[in-house]
């Protein structure tokens, strides 16, 4: 069964992550999933920095209080994502009416998670993490490289969650362009939305095709036509339009791979205030 999966943390998006996810599964009958990775660092773990500078004696009595410490950390670590999953699950079950399945590992969060996720899954993800460093980002640095590296399709949200009727789809006449367009045409998810097919550049007769193609696959499709700085025009119409998703692809050799390469994936996140799908 295919599955989407809400990767849950305790960041300011939290709330965001469990209502995206139980909509996606709504929508599309998947499973859903809650993953949580506790990836907490610990007690001993700054112990090479001090071990050459006190005495045998004193080594020992520290390594004894700090395997105490760790433990009770872990335990704490522990009990806390239990609370915290519980709470989340009932959320859902109350308002979806879905029961939620879990899935809670120890860990590098990346390296958990990558081996996890499978290619036909919806990952979900908040734009920030819980790292106090990651809050005044645009997006955390966890969250880029887990776009980066992971197989599946990930969606970003923020801190609100609104359930989108549209999508914007950026296109370009490359072979990432037409790989996406097949998947957003045989998307569980997209084709329940209307699509805003939108060029940018001084050929807008490459929207032909694509157009026909979802209008067959039953999918609304409406064409727009720009000029300029490919971020810029996604972003302003999508404000212009009131447009509650954006749809990437992660991958090109023109404009659009710059999103996650460069300036357009900055001036994305830094000002898109809607979320985004991230398609492999």
């Amino acid at each position: 069964m295919k599955r989407v999966i809400a990767c849950i943390d305790s960041s300011p998006c939290i709330n965001a992550i469990a209502e995206a996810a139980a909509w996606i599964a709504s929508q599309t009958q998947r499973e859903l999933v809650l993953l949580q990775i506790l990836d907490y660092y610990p007690a001993s773990y700054h112990l090479g920095e001090i071990s050459g500078v006190i005495g045998f004696e004193s080594n020992a009595m520290l390594l004894k209080e700090l395997a105490e410490l760790e433990q009770k950390q872990s335990e704490l670590a522990v009990d806390y994502s239990n609370n915290l999953l519980k709470h989340i699950s009932e959320l859902i079950q109350e308002k979806y009416g879905i029961t939620a399945s879990k899935i809670q590992e120890k860990g590098d969060f990346l390296e958990q998670s990558f081996h996890i996720l499978q290619e036909d899954d919806i990952a979900v993800i908040g734009r920030v993490g819980d790292h106090s460093a990651d809050r005044h980002k645009p997006i955390g640095t966890n969250v880029e490289n887990f776009i980066r590296g992971a197989k599946s399709t990930v969606l970003t949200v923020g801190e609100k969650f609104t359930p989108p009727t549209r999508f914007i789809f950026a296109y370009e006449y490359s072979p990432t362009c037409q790989k996406m367009m097949k998947r957003i045409a045989q998307s569980d998810l997209l084709r329940q939305l209307q699509c805003h097919l939108l060029y940018v550049g001084d050929q807008p007769e490459v929207l032909n095709e694509p157009e026909q193609y979802l209008r067959d696959a039953g999918l609304d499709v409406v064409l727009e036509y720009r000029y300029g700085d490919v971020a810029e025009n996604i972003l302003e119409y999508q404000r212009e339009h009131s447009i509650q998703l954006i749809v990437l692809g992660a991958f090109s050799h023109s404009k659009i791979h710059q999103f996650f390469l460069g300036s357009i994936a900055t001036t994305i996140f830094r000002n898109a205030s809607v979320p985004l799908l991230v398609a492999k």
